[in-house]
């Protein structure tokens, strides 16, 4: 078990590690349909794009988490 006081970098890892995985999906294989791209490189290509995506998508996602977390917190209402 990961201990309590990494929480939100583990959130922010996973959270990175998802997202960047199905945008760099979305981002490769609609290579299949805009050029004259084959399955096989797609495949090939797949996993750099993800490697890329997700050095890009941490950070940023350690910056942007809090600031969306207080931006929701005061536009939602409370009960």
């Amino acid at each position: 078990m990961i201990p309590g006081k990494y929480y939100f970098l583990t959130f922010s890892f996973f959270m990175s590690l998802f997202m960047s995985g199905v945008m760099s999906g979305v981002m490769s294989f609609t290579l299949l349909t805009l050029e004259s791209t084959s399955m096989h490189e797609v495949m090939v290509n797949w996993p750099t794009a993800w490697t890329i995506s997700m050095l890009v998508a941490f950070p940023v996602s350690m910056m942007v988490v809090p600031i969306t977390q207080r931006l929701v917190a005061s536009i939602v209402a409370t009960s």
